[in-house]
Parts: C-alpha cells; sequence; structure tokens
C-alpha cells in the first residue's frame, strides 16, 4: 500500500525535478554519513557538502578525502557510482533544456508576449518600401 502511493506521487512529478530532489537528497544525506563515518577527517558538515560536492562534480581536489576502509567504500560505491551519476543525469537535463529553447528560438516557436506588433512573413525590398510609405 505504502509503495503503490509512492508510485502514484512520483508519476505526477517531472523527471527533471525528481532528479534534481534525488541529487540534493543524496547531497545532504552524504554529508550527513561521510561526517558520521570519519569525524575526525571531515571536521565539520560543511567540510563533508564541500568534499561530496567536489566529488560528484569529478573536480576532486584531493586535500581531503577518506582514510578509513569505511569512508572509502562509501565513497567508492555510493558517492562515485550513485552522486556522479545523478550529477550527469540533472546536468544533461540541463544542457537538453538550453539546446531546446535555442532550436525553438531558431524555428520562431518561443511565444512573442509584446503588444501592438506586426508579422511580416517573406519580407523583401518591396516590404520595405511598403513599410516605409
Amino acid at each position: 500500500m505504502f509503495f503503490e502511493l509512492i508510485k502514484k506521487r512520483i508519476k505526477n512529478i517531472d523527471n527533471k525535478l525528481l532528479y534534481l530532489l534525488l541529487l540534493l537528497i543524496f547531497i545532504i544525506m552524504s554529508s550527513i554519513i561521510i561526517r558520521w563515518i570519519e569525524p575526525e577527517t571531515f571536521d565539520s558538515y560543511f567540510t563533508a557538502l564541500w568534499w561530496i560536492m567536489t566529488t560528484i562534480t569529478t573536480v576532486g581536489f584531493g586535500d581531503i578525502s577518506p582514510v578509513t576502509i569505511g569512508g572509502q567504500l562509501y565513497a567508492m560505491t555510493a558517492v562515485y557510482i550513485v552522486g556522479i551519476g545523478l550529477m550527469g543525469g540533472v546536468i544533461g537535463f540541463i544542457v537538453d533544456g538550453i539546446q531546446e529553447y535555442r532550436r525553438k528560438k531558431e524555428e520562431g516557436k518561443l511565444p512573442y508576449k509584446e503588444k501592438d506588433h506586426y508579422i511580416i512573413i517573406n519580407y523583401t525590398k518591396r516590404s520595405k518600401e511598403t513599410i516605409e510609405e
């Protein structure tokens, strides 16, 4: 019953929003988990958050990294696989949205919201003369 309710709720949510929400939850939960696994290495939740963000964006400066086996296993399984995958999906949706906007703009399919205008199709030199008259 509980899972059926969740399935119905998820079907109403756009996939892009769902991926973004999952990414944000993953980032917050991973910051808490890595801080709990290695409190000596990650002395604050902000440091843990910073490490998660640099790792899932595949930058990974290397100045802070897990040193225990538990922390390293968590980084390899959850952060590398799930985190980088979710971040890649969200970035893909963003790039897809930008590309879709550019395509619609080039095809003239974006809605025009201004008032008091004229649309001239097949604009030629003669059209310019007609407008000037």
